[in-house]
């Protein structure tokens, strides 16, 4: 038996790679052969994973974090020229927490240096990875990083950040699409938030990254204005992502793609599915938003148009997850087997997931065996 073990990460506990080790683990208890592809939605580790599969290339180049300190960050290099990009490398939490965060004060300036490493590389395609972010500037700061002239109503050239939205008056994105000019931007976006409003990035992701409701307020307002001076729709797919850089990117000219769809191109992840016999997939928790575009639904979109079993697995189900059965799941299994505090979930999560997916290939064998027995 052929089993593709697929997993995102469980955030807190486990990446993707450790994952889909896990579960090959179990695979490996029950007679089975895997095949590990772990795989991501275009949050943090998009890069890697993605690099895991394809190999390439990987440079370093000196930048900023979301608070402006000396950080480094890489790109990676594919075989056909696509260099890879990921937001969170420079700007995610790093060492940040959400109680010490400053939020007004963070930008995404620090995206530029990786961006423009690329470019300088030789790529004209370049794929950003968004999601795990730590700012909330609607992508200022990475715009006057570029060379994008932002001003204030008494003509003062700002650098961008999240304080600075409701100062910015005029955004001429000239300079910045010019040193960009030639390059195709694909944005991978884990989300699909509006730039605003009660779905926008502010209300939906600034109380994670430390914002009270005055803040979000505030933020909401910067992000609203923000929008005509871009000149994009205020309902643009993906505008809200990683606190409206996304919105940020599509001014440049960027095309958005649901993150998980393009990894699982970009790792040609179908292509395992042709001799598979079944496929293990699994996430932290597996709620509503599975279903609206992350890891776990394009597994199952992928395994259901291949007609291969699917088994989706997760450290917390919730009643919702029951809308993958839609997509075609085969099942929607915990992986614990007793009921747990959080800290003793994180920490047994690997073992959990070898002895679920052991489990799981034990039945399916056995009903594959009891099968052929009936019909011969």
């Amino acid at each position: 038996m052929r089993v593709v073990c697929a997993p995102d990460k469980l955030r807190g506990s486990l990446d993707a790679a450790q994952a889909a080790a896990a579960l090959a683990a179990g695979v490996r208890a029950a007679g089975g052969t895997p095949v590990e592809h772990p795989l991501a939605d275009g949050g943090e580790g998009s890069r890697l994973t993605v690099q895991s599969a394809r190999g390439g290339t990987t440079t370093e180049v000196a930048t900023v974090d979301a608070l402006g300190r000396p950080v480094r960050a890489a790109f990676g290099r594919l075989d056909d020229g696509t260099a890879l990009v990921e937001a969170a490398e420079a700007i995610g939490w790093g060492g940040l927490t959400a109680a010490g965060h400053d939020l007004p004060a963070a930008s995404s300036a620090g995206l530029a240096a990786p961006l423009l490493g690329a470019v300088a590389a030789g790529a004209r395609r370049v794929v950003v990875f968004l999601g795990g972010t730590a700012t909330m500037d609607g992508g200022t700061g990475l715009l006057a990083a570029l060379g994008a002239d932002l001003r204030d109503a008494d003509g003062n050239r700002l650098r961008g950040s999240a304080a600075d939205l409701l100062r910015t008056v005029s955004i001429d994105l000239a300079p910045a699409r010019e040193r960009l000019a030639g390059v195709e931007l694909v944005v991978a976006a884990d989300v699909i938030s509006p730039l605003y409003g009660p779905d926008g990035a502010a209300h939906v992701f600034g109380p994670q990254k430390g914002a009270g409701p005055e803040l979000v307020a505030l933020l909401d307002d910067g992000l609203r204005r923000l929008a005509p001076l871009l000149g994009i729709a205020p309902d643009a797919t993906g505008g809200g992502a990683a606190g409206g850089l996304g919105a940020a990117l599509l001014a440049l000219g960027a095309g958005l793609l649901p993150g998980a769809e393009l990894i699982r191109g970009l790792t040609h992840f179908d292509r395992l599915l042709a001799t598979a016999d079944l496929c293990l997939t699994a996430e932290g928790k597996v709620d509503a938003s599975t279903d609206a575009g992350k890891t776990v639904s394009a597994v199952v979109d992928a395994c259901t148009g291949a007609g291969v079993p699917c088994v989706v697995l997760g450290g917390t189900i919730t009643p919702d997850a029951d809308r993958l059965y839609g997509r075609g799941a085969t099942a929607v299994l915990p992986i614990g087997s007793e009921p747990r505090d959080l800290d003793a979930a994180l920490l047994h999560a690997a073992d959990d997931l070898t002895r679920t997916a052991l489990a799981v290939c034990r039945l399916v064998r056995a009903g594959s065996t009891a099968l052929h027995t009936s019909r011969t």
